[in-house]
């Protein structure tokens, strides 16, 4: 809860996505998804612990909170670990690091965007193991000109080899409406502190404000939006830009929309997860519930 360009992707991101491109089948987007009538409740300390992000590496879903991470299991939900507070004084303390948003996983670790509000001046990216989500004491700095409003989400898109980020406020103007990439393997080998370089932005077809937290599926960068009116998901396409609305989220107009993950569950499971923080009297009340494309 929050909280060199010119159309197309440069350098090492461009050959890595137009290699991807020739690889995999394009995946046409659905034109209906369904929310799934079953999906899971929290209140109290466990809805402030997962109350941000979400990611998944098939077993066990991650979660982060404001300070926090936690893991449980996919089938069940049962808590397998904790960090109630994940954000270390080597961080918070140069810093000012306050704040983890949409998480993601790969390789063993939960990699965890992690600012400084409301100053926005520190984006990081921090490691986290997987096994216990004690944090590892890597993390490596991110462009604060391209995320001027801290960095509230990361994707990992493990086919291309990169790992995504967005500006909170976009706007085409201020040339602010792109999708960030960087090596995914800059990031797993740089020293801790070291600046992570980018490998190149995507501009986006459409300013894309406001997005809570975004996952990779079949090629395409699903988006979680919390905008006044409009709490959808969107789907970007990494490669060209193009953004398309693929569904509403079936939530109550002043629910938070947050973190989301993809994972391939079945008719019955869904395939993508997404995270919601209740309004008003439900505001300590977190429900996660799972969408099914139809056709």
């Amino acid at each position: 809860m929050r909280r060199t360009k010119l159309g197309g992707m440069t350098g090492a991101a461009a050959v890595a996505a137009a290699a991807l491109a020739l690889v995999l089948p394009q995946t046409a987007y659905a034109t209906t998804w369904t929310r799934l009538p079953a999906y899971s409740t929290w209140t109290g300390v466990t809805a402030l612990e997962r109350g941000q992000g979400i990611a998944t590496d098939g077993t066990y879903f991650y979660y982060s909170g404001t300070y926090s991470l936690d893991k449980a299991t996919v089938d069940g939900n049962h808590e397998a670990a904790t960090n109630a507070l994940a954000i270390p004084s080597a961080l918070s303390g140069p810093y000012g690091s306050n704040h983890i948003g949409d998480i993601d996983v790969y390789g063993g670790y939960v990699i965890a965007p992690i600012e400084d509000g409301s100053g926005y001046q520190h984006p990081l990216l921090a490691l986290y193991s997987t096994a216990d989500l004690s944090w590892t004491g890597r993390y490596v700095q991110l462009p604060q000109s391209l995320l001027p409003d801290g960095v509230p989400w990361v994707a990992v898109d493990a086919a291309a080899g990169l790992v995504y980020t967005a500006a909170w406020n976009q706007d085409a103007a201020n040339g602010t409406d792109e999708l960030v990439a960087y090596r995914l393997s800059d990031l797993l080998s740089l020293p801790a502190g070291a600046a992570l370089p980018v490998a190149g932005t995507v501009r986006l077809a459409r300013p894309l404000s406001r997005i809570q937290g975004a996952a990779m599926l079949d090629g395409v960068l699903y988006a979680s939006v919390d905008g006044d009116g409009d709490k959808a998901v969107y789907a970007i396409d990494p490669v060209s830009g193009a953004v398309t609305r693929a569904f509403s989220q079936d939530v109550q107009p002043d629910d938070e929309v947050e973190g989301i993950a993809a994972l391939d569950l079945g008719p019955g499971g869904g395939r993508l997860h997404i995270l919601n923080v209740g309004s008003g009297w439900k505001s300590i009340f977190l429900y996660l519930q799972h969408y099914q494309p139809a056709g």
